[in-house]
């Protein structure tokens, strides 16, 4: 029986930034990463080039910067925020000044009213913390 040689494998820099964004575990202590935002030590954030997770004590223990190859980004944001701006407003929306500058128009009170809207709902807690309430308010009654 002859052995067969098997294909190298190829691993690109991407695959490793793939890998780095799927782990749950901190690259500097290999610890799990998880959302435990009782203790601002051990809240997870994430690196804003590669997105990978870190505990916020180790990002600061290693320098202030990612600790991949290659990477080296000093700016992280907090797990779990939503990134994306609430509200996106461009020039054409808003109204052409008024000759006599005196009410609002229409569209700038639709767009005071849609920003109150999204105010609210940002403000409404998620379906995880319903949950979690939840859960803790039936362990009180039990």
């Amino acid at each position: 029986m002859e052995e067969q040689e098997l294909p190298l494998i190829h691993i690109s820099d991407d695959d490793i930034s793939e890998a780095n964004r799927l782990s749950l575990h901190c690259p500097i202590c290999a610890g799990a990463v998880e959302n435990n935002i009782n203790d601002p030590a051990v809240r997870p954030i994430v690196c804003s080039k590669c997105g990978t997770l870190y505990h916020r004590a180790c990002w600061e223990q290693s320098g202030a910067k990612c600790a991949i190859l290659g990477c080296e980004c000093t700016e992280y944001y907090l797990y779990g925020r939503n990134q994306d701006p609430a509200l996106r407003i461009t020039y054409s929306d808003l109204p052409a000044p008024s000759a006599n500058g005196s009410s609002p128009s229409a569209q700038t009170k639709r767009l005071k009213a849609q920003q109150a809207r999204e105010v609210e709902r940002l403000r409404q807690p998620g379906f995880w913390q319903r949950l979690w309430q939840w859960l803790l308010d039936q362990i009180q009654i039990g």
